[in-house]
């Protein structure tokens, strides 16, 4: 399990400074990262988790696809107003209620609250990276320092390492996008 956890590790440090540079093999780091840790998340009690991964290999070729657009617009980053965040929020709160009761009455998340926040979150925030809201960095720094205390919960510490690096790093995204598209 440590080798497959440190694999996933190195990947998924590979997708967040390639994202920030807005290099498009960030997609395939981050596919490949999501592959493994499917695995590393199901063998320690986090099934939404592992099941994210699935949706995030999905969710990799998506992003490969939308950056692939040659068109000044496609690739320009851009920001959200604060009533399309807190409906977000909003959903994601609807589907945290539905889904981790599931999860707790059938046994199948060590901490089914955290596990499904975590993972709705997550879906959106990738979301919004894809098609190049700035506003994701935010919504990464609160979910991956989120994260990196289940994660520690769960005796994975590199990869509670690895998500406090993403939240550092997400700062650093933030800044360079808003500098971007102020220049």
């Amino acid at each position: 399990m440590a080798a497959a956890e440190l694999a996933a590790v190195a990947f998924g440090l590979a997708y967040v400074v390639l994202a920030i540079r807005e290099h498009r093999l960030c997609w395939i780091a981050g596919g490949i990262g999501t592959a493994i840790y499917g695995y590393v998340f199901l063998d320690a009690g986090l099934p939404m988790q592992a099941a994210l991964q699935i949706v995030y290999v999905a969710l990799s070729a998506y992003g490969w696809l939308a950056w692939s657009r040659a068109s000044a617009g496609a690739r320009a980053v851009r920001t959200w107003p604060w009533p399309r965040h807190l409906a977000a929020a909003a959903a994601i709160g609807v589907a945290t209620a539905i889904s981790s009761p599931i999860a707790e009455r059938y046994a199948l998340a060590a901490a089914p609250v955290a596990d499904s926040i975590g993972t709705w979150a997550s879906l959106f925030a990738t979301w919004l990276l894809a098609r190049r809201v700035i506003d994701t960095w935010a919504w990464w720094i609160a979910i991956d320092a989120g994260l990196a205390a289940l994660f520690a919960r769960q005796g994975l510490w590199p990869t509670a390492a690895l998500y406090l690096a993403y939240a550092v790093l997400a700062v650093a995204g933030w800044r360079q996008w808003r500098a971007r598209r102020s220049a």
